[in-house]
């Protein structure tokens, strides 16, 4: 193992406390900005593109609301089989722990939601969010790396955390996966920003966002431990990352037709 020095130090961001049981978490407060952040993103792009801001804004609480929900579900189920038999009510209880693929694809089941109760066009609004996404991820991210939620393997890599507390002593230096999608995030961020000088279809960034998003979190879920496991060694966050990808293509191609038939 290489030398220390090499390594990024161990901290951990403690709670604040407010008064008895109150207190504000860090990840609570990094993901709450990013969420704010995002929608207000999100409305910078829907007022370039004419999507109107309460229709936006009345997108955005179906799909936050039905995101925050099924992403709990999705992370229970199958991150944690044993809870639906031990105590299943926590399955209705989504601030005990969100998949963010859960959330994702929650967010999509809530945009369908949306356009059945509204009749209207999903792409817009839809594609307004995917802008802003990677925005509020890099401080929803920031949030597992401050208090190390995500741990990964033993590694010598320059970027581990280390004595990582994960496990037991000795403790080693390890990939923080957090710390490495907050750095997806802010290179997406770049890579919208540039895109987004030329006018795109409804839905691109939706696409875009899902096809950038795949290939890196099916990669970086082979460095995950202490996660499900099932065929051929694979993660939920693996089987999840194929799907979201097939859903890019899908969301992408559909953009240019509807595009094509305007």
């Amino acid at each position: 193992m290489a030398s220390s020095f090499l390594f990024i130090p161990w901290f951990k961001l403690e709670a604040i406390e407010i008064a008895g049981p109150l207190a504000l978490q860090p990840f609570g407060l990094l993901v709450a900005s990013g969420i704010l952040m995002g929608i207000r993103m999100a409305h910078r792009r829907a007022q370039a593109t004419g999507v109107d801001a309460a229709l936006l804004d009345d997108f955005i609480t179906h799909t936050l609301l039905s995101g925050f929900i099924f992403g709990h579900m999705f992370d229970t189920v199958l991150y944690y089989p044993e809870k639906l038999t031990e105590a299943p009510l926590e399955l209705f209880m989504p601030w005990l722990g969100m998949s963010s693929f859960g959330g994702f694809f929650g967010a999509i089941l809530g945009g369908f939601l949306w356009k059945w109760r509204r009749g209207e066009n999903l792409l817009p609004p839809l594609d307004a969010c995917a802008f802003g996404m990677p925005l509020a991820w890099a401080f929803g991210r920031s949030g597992c790396f401050v208090v190390h939620d995500h741990p990964g393997r033993v590694t010598d890599f320059f970027l581990a955390v280390d004595g990582y507390r994960y496990g037991a002593e000795p403790f080693e230096p390890r990939h923080d996966l957090g710390l490495y999608e907050v750095f997806w995030s802010l290179a997406c961020l770049a890579i919208f920003a540039l895109l987004a000088k030329k006018p795109r279809p409804a839905g691109f960034f939706m696409g875009m966002l899902a096809i950038l998003y795949a290939p890196v979190r099916f990669g970086l879920d082979f460095l995950r431990v202490g996660d499900a496991v099932y065929t051929l060694g694979l993660t939920p966050g693996h089987f999840s990352a194929v799907i979201s990808l097939a859903l890019g293509m899908l969301v992408l191609r559909a953009a240019y037709r509807t595009a094509a038939t305007e």
